[in-house]
């Protein structure tokens, strides 16, 4: 490809500009705690109540405006702007929260244990339903403290617990819950009145918003066991867990006719998590050779399992519904690129060469029900953002004084998907196309249509290439549909973090009447292990649109202790 260096009103401004806002924040905590503890004989236990208040504040005020007449330093102010001037606007918002809280222990001969919680919490973010309840209870059997195995020399710590609990969340943004509107004299709600027409401003309704909205509750039931072995060279953890989210808190798409302009939130349904954790550590020396190797792995299996209203929850390129995991890719199954008009109205055959709208080259997607024509129901799950497999682990050496520690982290079994690649492999209208389609998009044009590409930037030297595989950028506008062609392997395994350091022997510290010296260098991000093609397969949201990757740091220092 060759692309012609052409500016556009997007790349520079026709006059210059002057914006200024300030903002203010301001958080306030309170919390207050009692305990009491007793132990009569082998009883041990202890009580605790407390309350907290927390108060979020902010507010925030700006204006804008062009064209300064003298655009000198000293000019820089609103008041100096002689067009397009705004008025001055605010935004304020306001969060509290007050909680009760207590916890009951009890444990006899350290070996069986019992703790009860319960938590009593308001938020300000629901208006109707503010107060929510939220108990806890976990038993535990330490097995190795009772006769029959206390006398075992190599095992040092076996314990049995389980547990269930409730915990409450209102991570939503503030005023949520409450009806807003937009007064103003723009095109969105602006009246034309009168002979000549003037706009004279109006008023709408943005969200009509559930105001029964209350706490989502996240209930977890747990089982696990905890051991240590041979004075602490083996030691671990393996946990099964429960987790449920009962009325979940997310966006849903009120129905046409209510008139919202943004989508409200809603608690919709139930959300089922549940998996294994495990963790292992060895920690060991030969000689004055000092070792740890430890790791952590999570297999989870994510699904909603009930949907209030029984309506799918749509997303930018997901689809949320009953069985399904949160937030699953949906779209076309891609089968590749046409190679001729002919094979496209023989899959299609429904469709005629004038209502087809696909020609040879366009991207080809499977018919699922073999009906002849492509429409929603040919659409299906096709990734799952949620990894199989979550992992860890370390490895740490220490050596007369010279110690590294190095920190791996990965997933598998996840999909991202990869919407960059739409543009990038789209029509090459709204940026430049990627520079791997000179060898791999599909090819078979006139010389007029290698003309029209010219004007577009695009230099294909050869006239044919049809055993290319991403679809021609002058074909249908279907060729970007959501589809597998985006869908990718997120799979990956990182070199997270590593610290290399060296401590001063005392005989060389005390010259200095140092009691501690350490130089270390630590580095993060050295390496990943992937097969996805964009900038970073740790993608939050599991649609990638670019995120800027995360960055590669080195860090040298001294520790001192006098």
């Amino acid at each position: 490809f060759t692309y012609p260096n052409t500016y556009t009103s997007y790349n520079y401004s026709e006059k210059n500009f002057i914006s200024s806002s300030m903002s203010r924040h301001c958080t306030l905590l309170e919390e207050v705690t009692a305990t009491y503890s007793k132990k009569i004989g082998k009883h041990n236990f202890s009580l605790m109540a407390g309350q907290t208040w927390e108060e979020y504040n902010y507010y925030s005020i700006g204006g804008s405006g062009a064209q300064i007449l003298n655009p000198v330093e000293s000019n820089w102010y609103l008041s100096k702007a002689t067009e397009d001037q705004t008025y001055s606007s605010d935004g304020v918002a306001r969060v509290r929260r007050l909680s009760f809280l207590g916890r009951v222990f009890y444990s006899y001969a350290d070996r069986y244990m019992i703790t009860a919680n319960f938590r009593a919490d308001a938020s300000s973010r629901f208006t109707q339903n503010p107060w929510g309840y939220f108990p806890s209870v976990a038993l535990a059997w330490r097995m190795s403290e009772e006769q029959w195995l206390k006398n075992v020399q190599w095992i040092d710590n076996l314990k049995i617990r389980a547990g269930f609990g409730q915990v409450g969340n209102d991570g939503i943004p503030s005023g949520s819950f409450i009806p807003t509107m937009q007064s103003s004299e723009d095109v969105f709600v602006a009246y034309p009145l009168g002979n000549p027409q003037v706009i004279a401003g109006g008023a709408a309704v943005l969200t009509q918003v559930n105001t029964a909205g209350k706490w989502e509750t996240n209930e977890q039931w747990d089982a696990g066991i905890d051991f240590s072995f041979w004075n602490g060279k083996l030691s671990g953890t393996v946990d099964y867990f429960l987790r449920d989210t009962k009325d979940a808190l997310l966006y849903v798409n009120a129905p046409a006719h209510v008139g919202n302009r943004y989508s409200l939130i809603k608690n919709v349904g139930n959300i089922r998590n549940t998996g294994v954790e495990i963790t292992l550590e060895h920690k060991h020396h030969i000689g004055e050779f000092y070792y740890n190797i430890g790791g952590n792995v999570s297999f989870l299996h994510n699904e909603l399992t009930a949907l209030n209203g029984g309506s799918p929850l749509w997303g930018d390129r997901t689809k949320t519904d009953l069985g399904m995991a949160l937030n699953s890719f949906w779209g076309y199954e891609y089968e590749g690129v046409y190679q001729s008009d002919e094979e496209a109205l023989a899959q299609l055959y429904q469709c005629t060469s004038e209502t087809i709208g696909v020609r040879a080259g366009d991207a080809r997607y499977k018919d699922q029900n073999a009906d002849g024509i492509l429409d929603e129901a040919d659409k299906k799950c096709i990734g799952n953002p949620f990894p199989k497999l979550t992992y860890g682990f370390n490895l740490g050496a220490d050596f007369y004084g010279v110690d590294i520690q190095l920190f791996f982290q990965g997933v598998h079994g996840n999909q991202v998907y990869n919407a960059m690649r739409e543009r990038l492999e789209g029509d090459g209208t709204s940026n430049a196309l990627a520079t791997y389609m000179a060898d791999n998009v599909w090819v078979g044009y006139t010389e007029e249509v290698r003309l029209a590409l010219l004007k577009r930037g695009l230099n294909f030297m050869d006239l044919e290439n049809r055993e290319g595989t991403i679809p021609n950028p002058l074909g249908s506008p279907t060729n970007t549909e959501n589809s597998t062609r985006f869908i990718e392997d997120g799979s990956y395994l990182r070199l997270k973090n590593m610290q290399i350091g060296y401590t001063f022997p005392k005989r060389i510290t005390e010259k200095f009447r140092c009691s501690r010296l350490r130089l270390y260098a630590t580095a993060s991000n050295l390496f990943t292990i992937t097969k996805y093609s964009g900038y970073d397969p740790e993608i939050g949201s599991g649609v990638d649109y670019g995120n800027y990757p995360q960055s590669r740091t080195f860090t040298f220092g001294l520790n001192a202790t006098f």
